[in-house]
């Protein structure tokens, strides 16, 4: 049994890292998903920096950003895609809080 404090490892996938926690308060299980994002935000980085400055051209990598945060309900940002926010999706890229997963400097 792996333990991580009160946490007992409940799942892990070896492909992605994800690992699965989980530990019961005595009323509750309660479940905890970790995603590893070093790497990405690495390549993030060093995509960043070789970037062209310019804006020119049909196409250019903005950001990548981990599914995890993507579709996490307190980012807003998928369901800001769906229904086709796009003044909120830029924001959001815009916000230094996020520039880890920017991949192209600039304003959107």
């Amino acid at each position: 049994m792996i333990k991580d404090g009160q946490w007992t490892l409940v799942d892990y996938d070896h492909g992605s890292g994800r690992s699965v926690w989980g530990y019961f308060d005595g009323a509750k299980q309660h479940y905890r998903v970790d995603y590893p994002v070093e790497a990405t935000i690495a390549s993030n980085t060093a995509v960043r920096n070789a970037a062209q400055k310019a804006w020119t051209g049909d196409y250019h990598l903005i950001a990548s950003v981990p599914l995890n945060i993507l579709h996490d309900e307190n980012t807003g940002l998928m369901k800001a895609h769906t229904e086709g926010d796009d003044k909120f999706v830029s924001r959001w890229l815009n916000s230094s809080d996020n520039r880890a997963w920017r991949t192209k400097e600039g304003r959107v």
